[in-house]
């Protein structure tokens, strides 16, 4: 078990339970509510409803339980890029899942398990499994909560060599539906909103090398947006891309600022083909 404790200083006076609700997401407001936190005001318990001077010193404790794990843990660690107290940030392999199935219980969450034991594990940007790149990973749930939702506290960037000549940037804005029974996606009506931004880095008449930026996180976006293109990335063969020996899309650049030093932080790795 593990102890967690958030100090702040309140900046204005208002109601606790409205304090801890701006300074927290939603979801860890919700954990803190019903999860037995304690939190004082000035070494004082406070009732939620009751009003708290502006420099009042709020703290807040809360335990976390380690969690039964029923998947085998990997024998092999994950290629950290970069680790702090709160998070850190791992190179994913192509051909790997991010999170475990039934069916493929081998993924980057069991090299993660190897490595960090009982610490919480929560994986803030998920990859397709044919994706390789980077995935940031939170340590705690609090620090989680700080740095979700990834494609608004996050920019990520991501490399892919397109079949075609792709000579000039820009912007993909399109519905994206799953097939029924079916992993594939496609462009549809309705669906969810997908906006793709794509700058060219190099091109010739067979292949162009692309840069994407995702102002949303839709499963198989660039993938879907890519073959709508008419230019199916190279090696994605459910999308219509010719065969190769692994898909070429890889999560090369993530840029944030730090929560909790509030330094600017950015890694980028090369491309694996």
């Amino acid at each position: 078990m593990k102890i967690n404790e958030i100090e702040f200083k309140t900046e204005k006076e208002d109601i606790l339970s409205e304090i801890l609700k701006k300074k927290f997401s939603k979801r860890f407001y919700r954990f803190l509510k019903y999860s037995q936190a304690d939190i004082t005001v000035d070494g004082i318990f406070l009732e939620w409803y009751k009003r708290v001077p502006v420099g009042s010193r709020i703290q807040v404790c809360f335990k976390t339980l380690p969690k039964e794990i029923n998947w085998p843990k990997s024998n092999q660690l994950p290629k950290i890029v970069l680790e702090t107290e709160h998070y850190l940030i791992v190179d994913k392999e192509p051909n790997q899942l991010t999170i475990p199935t039934r069916g493929n219980p081998e993924s980057l969450y069991q090299d993660l398990l190897n490595y960090l034991g009982e610490q919480e594990i929560h994986i803030l940007n998920r990859l397709d499994k044919e994706t390789s790149g980077l995935v940031v990973v939170a340590k705690d749930r609090y620090a989680a909560s700080l740095l979700e939702p990834t494609h608004e506290h996050m920019e990520r960037k991501y490399l892919c060599l397109v079949e075609g000549d792709v000579s000039l940037p820009g912007t993909i804005t399109t519905y994206i539906e799953k097939e029924e029974n079916s992993n594939k996606r496609y462009v549809s009506s309705t669906g969810k909103l997908a906006i793709s931004h794509y700058n060219v880095i190099c091109h010739n008449e067979k292949e162009s090398l692309l840069e994407f930026v995702l102002e949303t996180g839709r499963t198989h976006q660039i993938r879907v947006h890519t073959s709508h293109m008419g230019h199916p990335i190279i090696g994605d063969q459910l999308y219509g891309g010719k065969a190769y020996e692994q898909l070429c899309l890889t999560s090369y650049s993530i840029s944030f600022t730090d929560p909790f030093t509030q330094e600017e932080i950015r890694c980028t790795i090369d491309k694996r083909w």
